[in-house]
């Protein structure tokens, strides 16, 4: 099992580097200073290389193969330790929104310790809290796009084995594909949305996105008819999933639960980064927003209220990007 480890190791592994970069230090203003700061650019899917991504991917891939040289008990065994890795990613990511800061751009030097990523995962090159580091706001989104380009894969892997133990194990191997059973598919379930209240919602969304996207906005909203491509929200992803979040919380969307309202909004929406570059959300990064108890938002995007009866989805003060 030789490969499966390593690609375990891999994953949970964060190589932090330190470089000189422009630190914010005063919130409310764009002061910077100078100073030594962490960087884990190179582990995102968007550095310049992409070699972070093709090393995981090809780890996977044998990571998968050894998996299929395990009898059916001894997978299920394996995937439990998997599920256990996919479980600290989601504690992750709630550490990770109650610390995130949406707009400006600056954070105490602990923060890694804040969000418990050392005690978490393994955390190369990390100094200790009395050296003072550095903690930039592009450093805190490199974070949050490494978490998602781990969890892809190992949400890849997870569903791999998953199918393995559904179908025999010749099928798993391309092997007399003639005798498979033709396989059950799970019932899919989407939100749906209280009487008058699906108008609210996209009078209230739009704005935030492009013209041209506000037709397919509408058709997701009224008909579940997905977009070809994903619709940019033109904010930060807190506040999308923050206002889903309310919505099923107040039960103005029912018909799912929350596990699938979350794989029903991330294959459709991106967000904007501080940078204003357009980002992905995973399951565990909206998990961790939509299935605590808090608001971590702190800058929501709608409330909703109550009136004889009726949900009213009432705006907030926008904070353009």
């Amino acid at each position: 099992m030789q490969q499966l480890q390593e690609f375990l190791t891999r994953l949970q592994t964060f190589n932090l580097r330190i470089t000189r970069q422009q630190v914010g230090i005063e919130k409310g203003t764009n002061k910077t200073e100078e100073m030594e700061a962490y960087d884990i650019t190179r582990e995102t899917n968007y550095y310049d290389s992409f070699s972070y991504k093709s090393e995981l991917r090809v780890l996977k891939d044998m990571a998968y193969l050894d998996i299929l040289t395990l009898d059916k008990e001894r997978i299920a065994l394996q995937l439990i330790q998997l599920y256990k890795v996919k479980d600290r990613f989601k504690e992750l990511w709630v550490n990770y929104h109650q610390e995130h800061s949406e707009y400006h751009q600056v954070y105490k030097s602990h923060y890694i310790f804040t969000i418990r990523l050392d005690s978490l995962f393994i955390v190369r090159n990390l100094q200790g809290d009395s050296n003072d580091m550095g903690i930039s706001g592009q450093f805190v989104e490199d974070l949050g796009d490494s978490i998602k380009l781990r969890e892809s894969f190992l949400g890849e892997l997870i569903r791999d084995i998953e199918a393995i133990l559904k179908e025999p194990k010749a099928d798993a191997l391309g092997i007399n594909e003639t005798l498979a059973a033709e396989p059950v598919k799970p019932l899919a379930r989407y939100p749906t949305f209280a009487d008058g209240t699906v108008g609210q919602l996209f009078s209230l969304l739009k704005p935030y996105f492009i013209k041209e996207d506000h037709s397919r906005l509408s058709e997701l909203l009224t008909k579940n008819s997905p977009p070809d491509l994903p619709l940019v929200f033109r904010g930060n992803g807190n506040q999308l999933a923050d206002a889903f979040k309310q919505l099923f919380d107040a039960n103005v969307i029912v018909g799912c639960q929350q596990s699938d309202l979350e794989k029903w909004i991330a294959p459709k929406f991106l967000y904007l980064s501080s940078q204003g570059e357009p980002r992905e959300f995973t399951e565990g990064y909206l998990n961790g927003i939509i299935s605590t108890k808090g608001r971590p938002c702190k800058s929501p995007i709608l409330k909703i209220e109550q009136k004889e009866g009726k949900f009213l989805i009432l705006p907030t003060p926008r904070n353009k990007k």
